[in-house]
């Protein structure tokens, strides 16, 4: 398998990873909270928005894993190719890019702090996820 079909296999198993991880941290641990804040939330949710969660969870993953293959990950002093350098990277992604949205949009959007914070770590493990699995599998 090449590089590309390597790139592609470390997103893909990020990705289902990451909608696992993303179904207990988001929909077990923290949904409870969107009890405390009820006008916020659309009234329906089911099996649709559940489906593009996913596939919007999928996406994510395959990107950073991308990005990855396309960037060769970090270049820092110590941080060499495989996982520590994917690890690394997706943290790096995930500070970038989702961290400064859900902050953002938190000061915003009604939302418990417990909630952004389940938002939050659920992202940083589809990132890391995804980066750590592009490090070790690309390499």
């Amino acid at each position: 398998m090449g590089t590309l079909g390597h790139t592609l296999l470390a997103g893909a198993i990020a990705g289902v990873i990451g909608i696992m991880t993303s179904w207990f941290i988001t929909g077990v641990l923290v949904h409870p909270l969107q009890a405390e804040t009820p006008n916020t939330w659309r009234p329906n949710e089911g099996p649709a928005q559940y489906a593009g969660a996913s596939a919007i969870t999928l996406c994510a993953a395959l990107i950073v894993s991308v990005f990855f293959a396309l960037t060769g990950g970090v270049h820092v002093a110590g941080v060499h190719a495989g996982l520590m350098n994917g690890l690394t990277f997706g943290v790096l992604c995930w500070a970038a890019l989702a961290l400064p949205v859900l902050l953002s949009m938190s000061l915003f959007v009604n939302m418990r702090r417990g909630f952004v914070l389940g938002l939050m770590l659920d992202w940083l493990l589809v990132s890391v996820i995804a980066g750590g699995l592009a490090g070790w599998l690309g390499r």
